[in-house]
């Protein structure tokens, strides 16, 4: 179709033209006259500009919203309707550190690479780190796709390239450890005497303990169902995988769980006294300093540890089991990572595998003489 209307209710055209030396050209432009019959007269003035040569001479620049207003309609319509609150309040925030800043002044066709290093340079400068800056740039490749989605911008948005950032190391409690902080988190008040436990004996993350209900816990079956998460504002969405995940429990988990059921208050599995969803700063502060300590940092110090977070107990969860013997694949179902891609990062604990894998070498002594030996006899292919 090459007329039609755009998402934002405004007729445009979008047609496919022969230019005369064989070349196809693609023009998609929101109409000056907001009818259909205008964009029908748009389109004959493009076909006889793009004939006569003439197209793309000046820019209808008062029909071009600038970044920043853009991305104030991609955040209401497209945001709100894809995306979960949390993220949107988290791309809101992205967008304010200094995207509108440094760019919303400039009409979506102003916006160059030039703009975009400009604005990488001036981050990097100001101290931000390579993984933020990347989240900046993130959203500002999606609103110009988004923008050329729909008409707003009618070429090709500015090739925008992210930061190298190496891969972040995790850290986690080895078994000595893991065992003097369950011994620590025994004398702590409910919930935390229970919640640090099942947190490392389950590697759920902090938003799905927070919304794990008794109904979800099977506790005979010895297991649990993550069917939801809570986020900053107590809001219940799907997990961060976006599907719901089974997690079997260790007995160990089992007896602490029946034990904190006696004191039981409410529909939530860890709750306030109140029975109502912890909010998530009571679980972690929004300040690191000492004497805004969380529950779990308090009872870490009282085990004589390093400061210990919720999503470490996540990290020690995934290394025991990896260096207790379980596969990856299993270890990524249990974890509810939506790529085994993200489970990777948990190999390097596995010795067992490594040397599984290096013994296959001792039987591919015996194989039959002459037996193909695939593409990899090409070495530009290693």
């Amino acid at each position: 179709m090459t007329i039609r209307k755009n998402q934002r209710g405004r007729w445009m055209i979008d047609v496919k033209i022969r230019m005369p030396d064989g070349s196809l050209t693609r023009i998609r432009k929101v109409s000056p006259v907001p009818t259909k019959r205008g964009a029908e007269q748009l389109e004959r003035e493009v076909r006889g500009a793009l004939a006569a040569g003439t197209y793309g001479s000046k820019e209808d620049e008062d029909l071009v919203p600038t970044f920043k207003e853009f991305a104030g309609y991609f955040i209401e319509t497209y945001a709100t309707t894809n995306n979960r609150p949390s993220t949107v309040r988290e791309k809101r925030r992205t967008l304010g550190r200094g995207l509108l800043e440094h760019l919303g002044r400039l009409r979506l066709h102003q916006i160059t690479a030039r703009h975009v290093e400009t604005f990488k340079a001036r981050r990097k400068k100001d101290g931000v780190g390579p993984k933020t800056i990347n989240e900046e740039l993130a959203i500002l490749s999606k609103i110009l796709g988004y923008a050329g989605e729909i008409g707003e911008l009618t070429k090709a948005p500015p090739k925008i390239r992210r930061l190298k950032v190496p891969k972040p190391a995790f850290d986690f409690l080895d078994f000595k450890e893991g065992k003097r902080l369950i011994k620590a988190a025994r004398r702590a008040p409910e919930p935390w005497c229970a919640m640090i436990p099942t947190a490392m004996w389950t590697g759920l993350r902090l938003g799905e303990l927070r919304a794990l209900r008794w109904e979800d816990v099977d506790l005979v079956a010895a297991r649990l169902h993550v069917r939801q998460a809570a986020d900053d504002e107590n809001e219940l969405h799907p997990p961060k995988s976006g599907q719901p995940r089974i997690v079997d429990l260790p007995k160990k988990a089992v007896a602490a769980l029946r034990d904190h059921q006696q004191h039981q208050r409410g529909d939530y599995v860890f709750s306030r006294k109140d029975g109502s969803m912890l909010p998530r700063w009571d679980c972690e502060p929004k300040s690191k300093d000492a004497k805004h300590d969380s529950p779990i940092t308090t009872v870490s110090r009282k085990a004589g540890l390093r400061r210990v977070g919720w999503h470490m107990l996540r990290h020690t969860y995934a290394s025991h089991l990896v260096m207790s013997g379980a596969n990856l694949l299993e270890v990524k179902e249990l974890l509810g990572h939506a790529s085994l891609e993200m489970t990777m990062r948990y190999a390097h604990l596995s010795p067992s595998a490594r040397r599984k894998a290096v013994e296959l070498l001792d039987g591919a002594d015996g194989a039959p003489e002459g037996q193909h030996r695939g593409i990899a006899d090409d070495p530009s292919r290693d």
